[in-house]
């Protein structure tokens, strides 16, 4: 018997769990949604008792992201979808939508940002800043902005490190398995 067969009337572990990739990427693509909905649909200020429950709702699905970011970052291999790569990508999702609530929530206070109007400027202000980018058509005027962009750059930076580090993991993993 070989080392990867599993006993006469059991199935192989790999048989018995589910192909990761399409679970990751629903699991991906429905998170992706969520945020999106969650940064477009939530109020900017609590006015009635639906508003509380909406962003009580939010709340209760930020930390299911989280404990989901946690389990999958912790849990052990299973050879499939890297899961330290998709608690990246659920860490990045919150972050662009956290950056781009707080720099339209600034943009809300004369004289913080030029060009900054909608949630879809904060949005797209973000991306650009992720990307390092920087057209110049939306840019921090205040010192309040100027220190929310500096937090966001420094974390930018550390998050890059963090996935290059998952890229190499990967990459030597790959190596290891297929020499």
């Amino acid at each position: 018997m070989d080392s990867n067969d599993a006993p006469s009337g059991e199935a192989s572990a790999e048989t018995r769990l589910p192909p990761t990739w399409p679970w990751a990427l629903f699991r991906s693509l429905a998170t992706v949604v969520l945020v999106v909905v969650a940064y477009y649909v939530l109020p900017d200020e609590l006015h009635s008792a639906s508003d509380g429950i909406r962003v009580g709702g939010f709340v209760v699905c930020v930390l299911g992201l989280a404990a989901l970011m946690v389990y999958l970052i912790l849990r052990p291999p299973t050879g499939g979808v890297p899961a330290r790569a998709e608690g990246l990508l659920i860490t990045a999702l919150i972050s662009v939508a956290f950056f781009a609530t707080m720099y339209y929530r600034l943009s809300q206070q004369p004289g913080q940002f030029s060009g900054l109007v909608t949630r879809t400027d904060g949005l797209y202000f973000t991306l650009v800043t992720a990307a390092t980018v920087g057209y110049g058509d939306i840019h921090p005027s205040g010192q309040g902005a100027r220190i929310a962009v500096m937090i966001n750059i420094a974390f930018n930076l550390v998050f890059l490190g963090a996935g290059a580090s998952v890229a190499m993991d990967r990459i030597k993993q790959r190596r290891r398995e297929h020499p």
